[in-house]
C-alpha cells in the first residue's frame, strides 16, 4: 500500500484527484474528510492561489501598462528612426539632383556656345542666299520635356 508521504504527492497530481478510492490514509478516512487534515491544506493552498492570483492580475496590469509604454516608446523610436530614414533618402535625391543640374548647365553651356558661334557665321555671311539659309537653320530645337518645380521644394 501507499505511506503518508507518497499518498500526499499522488494527490497533488491531477490523475490522484480524478481517482479518490486510491487516496485513503491509514486510518481509514477519504480524501476531503474531517479527520484527513489534507482538505484543509488544500483549502489553504487554494485560498494562497487566490491571492496570489490577484496579486498577479495587479502585477499583470503594472506589466501590461509597462508593455503599452514600452510598446509606444518602441513606436515612437520606429517612427524617429522611419523619418530619419526618409529625411537621409531625401538629402540623397538632392545631392543627385545637384548633379544633374550641373550637367545640365553644362550642357547648356556648351549649347549657348555653339549657337554664338553659329551667330558669328552668320554674321560673317555677305550672300543673301547664304544668309536665307543660315536664318532657317539656325533655329535651335528647344527642349520638349517640361521641367516641373514643385512648390512643396522651392517653396512656391
Amino acid at each position: 500500500m501507499l505511506d503518508d508521504a507518497t499518498t500526499e504527492t499522488a494527490d497533488a497530481t491531477p490523475a490522484a484527484e480524478a481517482a479518490p478510492s486510491r487516496a485513503t490514509k491509514s486510518s481509514g478516512t477519504r480524501r476531503g474528510g474531517k479527520t484527513g487534515g489534507r482538505a484543509s491544506s488544500g483549502r489553504a493552498s487554494s485560498s494562497r492561489s487566490r491571492s496570489g492570483s490577484s496579486a498577479s492580475r495587479s502585477s499583470s496590469s503594472s506589466s501590461s501598462a509597462a508593455s503599452v509604454s514600452g510598446t509606444l516608446a518602441g513606436a515612437l523610436r520606429e517612427l524617429v528612426s522611419t523619418i530619419e530614414d526618409e529625411v537621409t533618402a531625401i538629402t540623397a535625391l538632392s545631392g543627385q539632383v545637384d548633379e544633374h543640374v550641373e550637367a545640365l548647365n553644362g550642357l547648356r553651356a556648351e549649347a549657348t556656345r555653339r549657337l554664338l558661334h553659329l551667330d558669328d557665321l552668320r554674321a560673317a555671311a555677305e550672300d543673301v542666299n547664304l544668309s536665307a539659309f543660315l536664318d532657317t537653320t539656325i533655329q535651335p530645337q528647344l527642349p520638349q520635356a517640361e521641367e516641373e518645380f514643385p512648390e512643396r521644394i522651392y517653396g512656391g
